[in-house]
């Protein structure tokens, strides 16, 4: 029987210093965890940063507008990588063309700064597989999953990755085997109708671990 707040219950158990793997397949899962996530930091007073790479937010935005969800982000910090659409607070853009150790050495400054004001803040990051589409040398790659591998542990944030598999799996070099590696929670996200299916193929809380897990569209758009 699924619980009427099965998502706060998730989200509640999840741990601050975790980074959590949010894996999709073409389908408005981005966009409604999105939302699920923004207006979950909202009744919890917490700040939300998000990483917007390739105008995924903007996308994100404009599908849920189509549905009939008005949502701004507004109230979101936004640190930019690549593209030209802003959408939220941007209080940071970095290149697309900059080398990975140049990148990440740009992102963990922007990081910095949108933490600093917060104890805690949810982090949402947006179109990280097409990232990887740039990079095709071991080295960068590994430069890269080292640099996210050392955020875990950080109490200040609760961070969401939400990546599409398929887009994944078809770089040069296929991020989710590292990811799923170096994540304390994966979870396989599959639309249904009007609810989803979440899978958790790894969880650092054992009421979790090896779980299905239902959630209805009403629950998130209540």
């Amino acid at each position: 029987m699924i619980r009427e707040n099965v998502l706060e219950d998730i989200l509640d158990t999840l741990k601050f210093g975790e980074s959590i793997l949010i894996e999709c397949r073409p389908s408005y899962i981005p966009e409604f965890t999105v939302l699920a996530l923004t207006r979950y930091a909202r009744r919890r007073n917490l700040p939300v940063i998000i990483d917007d790479n390739l105008d995924m937010l903007y996308t994100i935005k404009t599908n849920l507008e189509l549905f009939g969800v008005k949502e701004d982000f507004s109230d979101v910090n936004v640190i930019k990588t690549g593209g030209r659409i802003e959408v939220g607070n941007v209080i940071r853009r970095i290149s697309i063309t900059e080398a990975p150790p140049t990148y990440i050495q740009k992102y963990k400054q922007a990081a910095q700064e949108a933490f600093r004001d917060s104890d805690k803040a949810l982090n949402i990051v947006l179109g990280l597989e097409r990232l990887f589409y740039f990079v095709r040398d071991p080295e960068e790659f590994y430069t890269i999953i080292v640099s996210m591998q050392e955020f875990l542990g950080n109490k200040s944030r609760k961070a969401f990755y939400i990546i599409d598999k398929n887009v994944a799996k078809r770089a040069y070099i296929n991020p989710l085997p590292e990811m799923e590696r170096i994540m304390s929670t994966v979870i396989d996200v599959e639309g249904r109708g009007i609810s989803a299916r979440l899978f958790f193929k790894k969880s650092a809380a054992h009421s979790f671990r090896g779980k299905v897990v239902e959630v209805t569209m009403d629950e998130i758009l209540r």
